[in-house]
C-alpha cells in the first residue's frame, strides 16, 4: 500500500511541477542528455554515410540502443530512499510536456503566427507556408504532442513505472533527430520504426478520449491517419472541423483554420491531458495493487 501511495504521489507531483515550471533547464534536462549522445553519433555518421544501407542501419541501431541503455541506467541509479524518490520525481517531470506545448502554441498566437515561432514546434519549412497552413501546423503539433509529450510517457509510466516513461522519451527523441527520410533515412530507420511501434497502442487508446468532444472521432482518426502515428492529427481535424495539411504529404478536408481554431485546439489539448493523467493514475494504481 505504501509503494502504491508513493508512486501515485510521484505522478501527481510530476504533473504539478510540469504545470508550474513547464520544463527543467536545458543543461540538466535528461532529454537534452539523450540528444547530446545522438549528436556524437551524428558527428561520425560521415564514416558510414557512403557505405551499404545495411551498415547505416546497424550504425543507427547501435545509436538508439546506446541512448536507450543510458536512459534505463538513469532510472536504476542506487540512491537512498528519499533521494531516489526525488530523482524519480525529477525524471517523470522531465518526461512529460504539457505546459511547454501550451506556451509554444500561445506564443504562436501572440506573434500572429510568425514563421520563426511556428518553426520551433514543427520540422517543415515554415517560410513557405501561408496563414492557414501556419495555423494548421500549430494545431497538428498540438495533436501530435498530446501523444508524444503527454499520453505515451504517462501510458508507459502506468505500465512499467519510471523506466517506462524515460525510455519512451528516449525513443521519441531519437526519432525526432534521425528518424526521417533523406540523409539519415537508413541511419534513422530503426528509431523511426521503434517510435511507430511504441506509439501504436497508446495513440489508439488516446483516440478514445476524442470521442468525448465529437462522436465518431475515434473511427475517423483510424480511417484517415496521415501516417502510422498520425491518428490524433486526423481526430483533431475532425473535432475542430478544420483542414489540416502538410504540403506535399497530406491534406485533411475541412475549412481553413483560424485563430479561434488554434485556441480551441489548445483548450482541447488541456482537457485531453487531464484524461491522460487520470488514465495513468488509475492504471498505475491497478498495476501496483496487483503486484503487491
Amino acid at each position: 500500500m505504501a509503494e502504491t501511495a508513493l508512486e501515485l504521489l510521484i505522478l501527481v507531483l510530476a504533473v504539478s511541477l510540469d504545470l508550474i515550471f513547464a520544463e527543467p533547464p536545458l543543461s540538466i534536462h535528461p532529454v537534452n542528455w539523450f540528444a547530446k549522445i545522438v549528436e556524437v553519433f551524428k558527428r561520425f555518421f560521415s564514416a558510414v554515410e557512403k557505405r551499404h544501407n545495411v551498415v547505416q542501419f546497424l550504425y543507427g541501431f547501435i545509436t538508439v540502443i546506446t541512448v536507450l541503455g543510458f536512459a534505463f541506467l538513469l532510472t536504476i541509479i542506487p540512491l537512498p530512499r528519499p533521494l531516489l524518490f526525488a530523482w524519480h520525481l525529477y525524471l517523470l517531470f522531465s518526461s512529460i510536456s504539457i505546459k511547454s506545448m501550451i506556451e509554444h502554441a500561445e506564443k504562436c498566437l501572440k506573434t500572429n503566427f510568425d514563421p520563426k515561432e511556428v518553426q520551433k514546434i514543427v520540422s517543415r519549412d515554415t517560410t513557405k507556408l501561408n496563414g492557414p497552413q501556419l495555423r494548421s501546423a500549430v494545431i497538428e503539433s498540438t495533436a501530435e504532442n498530446y501523444v508524444d509529450g503527454v499520453f505515451s510517457p504517462l501510458f508507459y509510466f502506468s505500465l512499467f513505472g519510471i523506466a517506462g516513461a524515460v525510455v519512451y522519451r528516449a525513443i521519441n527523441l531519437c526519432d525526432s533527430m534521425i528518424g526521417y527520410r533523406g540523409k539519415y533515412e537508413f541511419f534513422g530507420k530503426f528509431s523511426a520504426r521503434l517510435d511507430d511501434v511504441s506509439n501504436y497502442i497508446p495513440e489508439r487508446i488516446a483516440l478514445i478520449f476524442f470521442e468525448f468532444f465529437r462522436r465518431g472521432a475515434f473511427f475517423y482518426g483510424l480511417r484517415n491517419k496521415v501516417k502510422l502515428n498520425g491518428c490524433t492529427i486526423s481526430a483533431m481535424s475532425y473535432v475542430l472541423g478544420v483542414k489540416l495539411e502538410k504540403p506535399g504529404y497530406y491534406s485533411l478536408s475541412g475549412r481553413d483554420a483560424t485563430d479561434e481554431d488554434v485556441l480551441k485546439a489548445i483548450r482541447l489539448f488541456k482537457k485531453l491531458s487531464f484524461f491522460a493523467i487520470l488514465f495513468a493514475f488509475i492504471i498505475s494504481a491497478i498495476r501496483i495493487f496487483l503486484l503487491t
